[in-house]
């Protein structure tokens, strides 16, 4: 009998391989299972720079993607901030005129230190300094070096006042003394001293509310209380990590506003006053903060102010305080925009932040709970399409669950967990959700596998189908650490960390990429283009190398213009290591490109295969026997097959070996049988299994620096039923 696999790109499966689908694997490592080109080997990571000599310990990356041209990592470790270009890897001008004492009591910058990026300004959050006030009569213009968002009013980053006339005032009133009391507006004098402040106790018909007024110039202006803390302490604020147009960036404290009208009973302290801040954010034209329990939210298009502008109206404009209606201590740790609103998270619960069809205003904003799911606070929440995921921790694994609309209903919503059939799967200690948006992907970063970013791809026929549901996990090898990931533009950037230092590195996921100076391909990792120097006394040709690589698996790959073997692999066994970067081969390699790097593994291991039914169901009874295994595959130079027909226990298999064919691509009589040069073919290759079904392993794999992509597989097999 016969049976076929249509499909791989089904990713993994750690269901009972009974109820697999059948194009779901036991194993797939550094694959890329594409609904369109089937299931191939993952692109190569390309080196791009070295950024540290050696790897922090502890450290937090936040990538700064202001447009196409100007894209920057930002590296907060060991008491400053370090700034990279994302292309290049070079390193911006980073100053902080004030100094870094904002983030002097920082120890674990992963979990302390929060970033959010908003045009040419990276706030900064330290969520373990207490906000405060400054002293009666202190104001922030005192400070030497200061920002403001919107570019109206306050002093810049070298300490020159900007905004009208050069004299904008911080505190109307520092050392200001009431004048009197009046009991409604009318009643105050027709003239007064240039400065008299009097307070406006009111009637009735104002619901007896109170306001300040200051004599100017013979008018009646609203204002501040004297003899009150108007000013927020910007040192203990978020920061700003500002990009100048010289490319340089400084580190500084922001332009807070102060309190204008009111006092303490009318215009209250803002509620974070006294608290940490935990996140920023952005929403409608508007800055704002999670702290504790709460969402507050700026003036409209006044960042930096979390008053009101008048104690005699509340205007749409002003600044916005909500609180999470929920029975539970709800603390919120992440945002994101979802749904024409924001989604809000606690450790163990999801509210959704909307408004009305009227805009945004104080009494149309509402947090309301709507689901209940422990979520890993650390990763956060990350939006996708429509989609929101977030991890979840439990015994000793994490669960990915993608939060959505249920269908049909507009309100309604629910999060399915993605990770259902592979639950052992990802290790816990997740520490970053990265979203593809256009590859439909979701890579996941975590402490508990640092060598490793886990999968997961996806494709939604309907509302509510997925063709493909894929996991699966990429390896880098014993020592490595992937600090961060962010997908920009076709690019999976990476920060890793190794063994000889910290280095930036992207993967690029388009289909059908390959190096500009190379025929197809190559397939290595750390990828670097290389030119070598002929010394014509040894007729050898010396590389030398940006990184240390592991010198067992490094390969050299000539690249196009090659005149008679472009693609090929330089013999690994003539290479001579002069230094720990640098190493020479026999003969004349220079007139074209060399791509140096790390080889890897593409592996993947079919599940256990069954007879079934005409509706599909596995029949469990009798013995199915395999022959012969056949795999359909496209633009493949190599691959290997490895079968252990009595499985990979450890007796077994030093009685019976595992049985091992090579599959070179290269087909007696083809045209283009070159020796010593790649070539990628179409077709069908059919090798021997010869063991029980339930006790036999089959798996594929490819090592090599060129492509292998499969498509489908077909079994042939004998079958006893149950007598």
């Amino acid at each position: 009998m016969t049976d076929n696999l249509p499909a791989l790109y089904e990713g993994v499966s750690q269901q009972s391989a009974l109820v697999r689908s059948k194009g779901q694997l036991e194993e797939l490592v550094n694959g890329w299972p594409s609904i369109a080109d089937g299931l191939g080997k993952r692109a190569p990571t390309e080196h791009v720079a070295k950024l540290l000599p050696s790897a922090p310990a502890n450290a937090l990356v936040h990538e700064i993607n202001r447009d196409a041209s100007q894209r920057h990592i930002a590296i907060a470790t060991g008491g400053v901030i370090r700034v990279f270009d994302l292309n290049t890897g070079v390193e911006a001008p980073c100053y902080a005129p004030n100094g870094w004492g904002y983030l002097s009591d920082v120890t674990d910058w992963a979990n302390d230190v929060a970033m959010y990026t908003v045009a040419d300004y990276t706030f900064v959050v330290n969520r373990k300094r207490v906000c405060s006030m400054l002293a009666v009569g202190q104001d922030q213009v005192a400070s030497s070096a200061a920002a403001w968002l919107n570019r109206t009013h306050g002093v810049d980053d070298n300490g020159v006042s900007y905004g009208p006339g050069g004299d904008y005032q911080y505190d109307p009133n520092p050392t200001g003394t009431l004048t009197g009391t009046v009991q409604a507006f009318d009643k105050l004098p027709s003239t007064a001293a240039n400065g008299a402040i009097y307070k406006v106790a009111g009637t009735d018909e104002t619901n007896f509310i109170s306001y300040y007024v200051r004599y100017s110039s013979g008018v009646w202006d609203e204002c501040v209380a004297p003899g009150i803390q108007n000013a927020i302490d910007p040192g203990t604020m978020p920061h700003a990590l500002v990009r100048r147009a010289d490319g340089s960036f400084r580190f500084i404290p922001f332009a807070w506003a102060p309190r204008r009208v009111g006092d303490g009973d009318s215009n209250p302290n803002p509620g974070f006053i006294g608290r940490t801040i935990r996140k920023v954010f952005f929403y409608q034209n508007r800055l704002a903060f999670l702290y504790d329990e709460n969402a507050v939210l700026s003036c409209a298009g006044d960042f930096g102010n979390f008053w009101r502008m008048t104690i005699l109206d509340y205007l749409d404009s002003d600044v916005i305080d909500v609180s999470a209606t929920t029975t539970q201590v709800s603390i919120l740790y992440d945002a994101a925009p979802w749904n024409e609103g924001i989604i809000l998270t606690s450790d163990q619960t999801q509210f959704s932040m909307t408004n009305g069809e009227a805009g945004l205003s104080p009494t149309s904003i509402a947090i309301k709970p709507v689901t209940s799911y422990h979520v890993n606070t650390r990763a956060g929440l990350a939006t996708l399409g429509s989609e929101v995921y977030f991890s979840v921790e439990r015994s000793g694994y994490a669960a990915v669950r993608e939060y959505s609309l249920i269908s049909g209903n507009s309100e309604a919503t629910t999060a399915s967990d993605i990770t259902a059939h592979v639950p052992r799967f990802i290790p816990a200690g997740v520490s970053k959700l990265v979203p593809a948006e256009d590859m439909n992907a979701l890579f996941v970063l975590t402490d508990g596998a640092p060598s490793r970013i886990y999968a997961y791809q996806f494709y939604w026929l309907s509302s509510s189908e997925k063709a493909q549901s894929a996991w699966h996990y990429w390896e880098f090898g014993s020592g490595v650490k992937i600090l961060s990931a962010t997908y920009i533009a076709g690019q999976l950037v990476l920060v890793v960390s190794r063994a000889d230092g910290l280095f930036l590195e992207r993967v690029t996921l388009q289909s059908g990429s390959k190096p500009a100076n190379a025929p197809l391909q190559v397939h290595l990792d750390r990828r670097t283009e290389l030119t070598g120097a002929y010394v014509s006394g040894t007729q050898k040709t010396t590389f030398t190398l940006p990184y240390a690589p592991t010198q067992s698996t490094f390969r050299l790959v000539r690249g196009s213009g090659a005149a008679t073997r472009p693609g090929s692999l330089i013999d690994p066994a003539s290479y001579e290591w002069l230094s720990a970067t640098s190493l020479r081969v026999p003969g004349n390699e220079t007139g074209y490109s060399v791509f140096g790097g790390n080889k890897y593994e593409l592996r993947f291991k079919f599940s256990q295969q069954f007879p079934r039914r005409s509706d599909g169901t596995a029949i469990t009874s009798g013995r199915l026997q395999l022959r012969t295994m056949t795999v359909a595959y496209q633009g493949t130079g190599y691959f290997k097959t490895e079968v252990a027909p009595y499985g990979l226990d450890a007796v077994s298999e030093e009685v019976i070996p595992a049985k091992l064919a090579e599959f070179s691509g290269k087909i007696v009589g083809a045209a283009d049988l070159i020796l010593n040069r790649p070539v990628l073919h179409t077709g069908d290759y059919t090798f021997q299994v010869y063991g029980d079904a339930a006790q036999a392993t089959v798996s594929i794999s490819n090592d090599s620096h060129v492509a292998s992509t499969f498509v489908a597989a077909e079994w042939l097999a004998f079958y006893w039923n149950r007598a």
